[in-house]
């Protein structure tokens, strides 16, 4: 089984379909999310690196992350618990559509908004009112997961060369004394080395750059 602890980086990859029906809902394959009309050209397909403890991911896939073998792909399927939880009656609320009004929208059904900081999903209008749902898409709902295990990543500057490399740079991180030094490699783009530099100090405090 799959020896990881809190902290560790973890690289999977993973397939998630809605239990009851087999619907695609989230994929590393761009294969699969295709074929699922799921497909984003903006997205990054393949394996996924993870951070293990930090609540990252759903419950259910950290527990089946240690009961997996490594570069093995497994199924599992997780309870609403162990998923993106139970339906919550009063995350459902009725708001005038005045409120949307004053940030220039124009709510339709199946429309994802931000409010209060929250996302929330309109459900209905009817009459000048709008029924949001903040509840997750698929709260209440079992889910299944095809998981493989790629990688357990402990050592720090592995961590960091990781990191880098799922952010599309090219680095070469070195360790010394407990202190971790990291060298992206030249002409890199510099928005995305400073953008990578907040994620792996993030995860790798106290990294050092070339």
């Amino acid at each position: 089984m799959v020896n990881a602890r809190k902290g560790d980086l973890i690289s999977i990859e993973y397939t998630g379909r809605v239990a009851s029906s087999g619907a695609v809902f989230d994929t590393t394959s761009e294969e699969i999310a295709k074929l699922a009309g799921i497909f984003d050209p903006a997205a990054q397909y393949g394996s996924k690196l993870t951070f293990f403890g930090a609540n990252a991911i759903i419950s259910g896939i950290e527990e089946a992350i240690l009961t997996s073998k490594l570069g093995q792909s497994e199924e599992f399927t997780f309870s609403p618990d162990k998923a993106f939880g139970s339906r919550d009656a009063s995350l459902v609320r009725v708001l005038s559509e005045k409120e949307f009004r004053k940030q220039n929208l124009r709510p339709v059904p199946g429309m994802v908004i931000s409010l209060d900081g929250a996302l929330a999903r309109v459900k209905s209008t009817t009459s000048g009112r709008v029924v949001v749902d903040f509840n997750h898409p698929l709260a209440g709902e079992a889910v299944t997961y095809s998981l493989k295990v790629i990688d357990v990543i402990s050592e720090p500057a592995k961590k960091a060369e990781a990191l880098a490399r799922s952010l599309g740079l090219s680095a070469t991180a070195s360790e010394k004394g407990g202190k971790v030094t990291l060298a992206f490699q030249k002409g890199a783009d510099i928005k995305k080395v400073e953008a990578a530099k907040r994620t792996i100090l993030a995860v790798v405090p106290g990294t050092e750059f070339a």
